[in-house]
Formats: C-alpha cells, sequence, structure tokens
C-alpha cells in the first residue's frame, strides 16, 4: 500500500472518530461501496474500531479500493452538520496525500503530483569527508554507512501527512546525541548549529540565518523543516577515483523542505561554480544543471533556483526569501501564524 494512502486513512479514522456518530460513519462507507457490517458489534465509544473494520475489509493493493474511499471522503464533505473549518481540514489532508480537491470542495481525485515513493532515508548535513554508502540488504532498498558516518546524520522515521516539522527534528536529534534531557529550545539552538556548519557558502548561510530570523517566531512548532545538504544521489567513487570522469552530475542539493511524503521542495543556492569556470560562463556546466532539474521535476520535485546576485546585500535577500517563502507556502496551505 502507498504510504500517503497509510497515511490518509490514518488521519481519517481519527477524523471519522472526533466528527461523527457510528450510523454515519456505517453510511459514508457502505454508499461508497464497502462491505456491510453489523453495527450492534460495535457500541458508541468504538467509533475507530468500526472505521478499521471497513479498512480490513478490502485489498488496499487494488486502485478501486483507492477509488472507494475517495468516495467515502467525497459523501463525509456533504454532511451539512460538519463545520467548514473541520471540512476545509480534511480537504487540505487529501492534498497533502497527493490528491486533488476540485474547486467546489466536494469531488476528490486520483493524482500524479508529488513523489510516489516513500521516504526511507534522509542523510544530510556532512560536515566533513564524503560518506561511503553500502546497500546492506538490496532487495528491501536498505542503506547502511559504512566510513565518515561521524560527519554525517541520518533521518531514518516516517514523514507524515503533515511532512517534516522542525520540532520532530529536533526530538529526533535529541534522541541520537543522547540530549533527551535538554531543553527544546536548547537542543534547537544546538542542531541549528550542527546543520549551519555544513553550508559552506555566504549565499547558503544568508539563506538559512534568514529562513529562521523571518519564520521561526510566527510558526513556532509548525516550522517546516528547512534540511541543508541532501544527498539525493550518490556515487561511491571520487571524481579522483574515477579518473577525472563525473558519472553523477549533482549529489547533494543545497535544501530540501518535505511538506508531506509526497511533496519535496528543492532549493538551490547557485553560486558560479554552478554555471562557469573561472570568470568565464560555461553553457556545458549550465546544460547539465537543467538537465538535473528536468529529471527531477519529472520524478515529481519542486526545483526553485536562486541566484547568488539576489544575495548581494542582506536586505534585498531577506526580501526575495520572505516573499518567495511566504508563497511556497500559500501554493502548499501551510498558515503562517504566530503560536
Amino acid at each position: 500500500m502507498n504510504a500517503n494512502i497509510e497515511l490518509l486513512r490514518i488521519e481519517f479514522r481519527e477524523f471519522c472518530s472526533q466528527n461523527l456518530v457510528l450510523r454515519h460513519i456505517d453510511d459514508v462507507f457502505t454508499t461508497a461501496g464497502f462491505h456491510e457490517t453489523d453495527l450492534e458489534h460495535y457500541p458508541s465509544g468504538q467509533r475507530r474500531s468500526l472505521v478499521m473494520s471497513f479498512y480490513e475489509s478490502e485489498n488496499w493493493d487494488d486502485i478501486e479500493t483507492v477509488r472507494k474511499f475517495l468516495n467515502v471522503i467525497e459523501n463525509t464533505l456533504m454532511f451539512s452538520f460538519i463545520e467548514d473549518e473541520e471540512k476545509e481540514h480534511l480537504r487540505t489532508l487529501c492534498r497533502k496525500a497527493g490528491f486533488e480537491v476540485d474547486s467546489n470542495g466536494y469531488k476528490v481525485h486520483l493524482t500524479g503530483k508529488g513523489v510516489g515513493k516513500e521516504v526511507k532515508n534522509i542523510i544530510f548535513s556532512a560536515d566533513g569527508p564524503k560518506p561511503e554508502i553500502v546497500l546492506s540488504d538490496s532487495v528491501s532498498n536498505d542503506i547502511e554507512i559504512v566510513k565518515n558516518a561521524e560527519y554525517c546524520l541520518v533521518y531514518d522515521r516516517p514523514i507524515h501527512s503533515h511532512g517534516l516539522l522542525w520540532k520532530e527534528l529536533i526530538e529526533w536529534w535529541k534522541e541520537i546525541s543522547g540530549e533527551e534531557k535538554l531543553r527544546d529550545i536548547d537542543a534547537s539552538r544546538k542542531l541549528y548549529s550542527r546543520l549551519e556548519k555544513s553550508l559552506t557558502s555566504p549565499p547558503e548561510k544568508l539563506f538559512w540565518k534568514a529562513y529562521f530570523k523571518l519564520f521561526y517566531h510566527d510558526m513556532g512548532e509548525n516550522l517546516p523543516a528547512l534540511v541543508p545538504q541532501v544527498y539525493l544521489h550518490y556515487d561511491p567513487y571520487t571524481i579522483r577515483q574515477l579518473g577525472g570522469e563525473k558519472r553523477v552530475v549533482r549529489q547533494r542539493m543545497d535544501f530540501l523542505f518535505l511538506l508531506s511524503d509526497r511533496i519535496r521542495i528543492v532549493i538551490e543556492i547557485d553560486g558560479k561554480h554552478h554555471y562557469s569556470e573561472g570568470d568565464i560562463a560555461n553553457p556545458r556546466l549550465y546544460s547539465e544543471m537543467v538537465v538535473e532539474d528536468r529529471k527531477l521535476s519529472l520524478l515529481g520535485y519542486e526545483v526553485y533556483r536562486f541566484g547568488g546576485y539576489e544575495f548581494k546585500d542582506d536586505n534585498s535577500a531577506e526580501k526575495a526569501i520572505k516573499e518567495f517563502i511566504e508563497k511556497l507556502f500559500q501554493r502548499h496551505e501551510i498558515i503562517i501564524t504566530a503560536t
């Protein structure tokens, strides 16, 4: 089963337990074509159990089951007694899972938006030699870092429908660093400094600092994690070992947002080395860069680039970053508000 469907099922089960009674739950599922069940087996306090019984009656590897499930959600959105705010929350959950909701807000459609594969590992923020990675289980696609693991970080927890938040990155880091007793604010400062160490160029550091300066206070615990220096592609050999050949054009991306398990935003801050050799523009380097961008876009990533010239001074850079992040979050229905 697709990880996004699984997350949406969990979210919808909780939605039902908070907004519907047993009779309503039975109605929305059976009307959509799910197998009927005996309500007498479910006392009033067992709304989650009733939802799970409907889930367990179907084969979720069948696309028709997914279509029926979307019909269940559509039936739920038709209830007049559910508050508009709760309905909009349900629509947002659908969009986060990669489904389209029509302009009227009542029809939910299958869509190919976003990246279809689940996140298994995020290898990021290397501040030393390149990590050496092997497949420890090629059937399950499990990886293991066999050398230089101490210089990078690996996030291997599930990504939820709301994406990866800064607070979740802090909780993970406290655990893997043995700092569980540290106050969140102190852990946040330490993690911030550790991640900043992996940034090498002044424009990258400016983007990093501006993001937290502009949005940390207002968003608090709901702040999406800005993950720096993420390995997206990987070649185990160095260019020297390959005799000067470069088999993978770009191994690391400057920054990554995970706004859900599907919605992945790549941000690149372009210095001269992206498109020139010394002070001379190089069409080959530029072409390699845009080819890689197209590949990522076709896989479902959103790729955004900033030119280093945009960061010629702090004020103009912060203005550009603020405008971009606000529009990006608005596009993905992420609310910027004080907590």
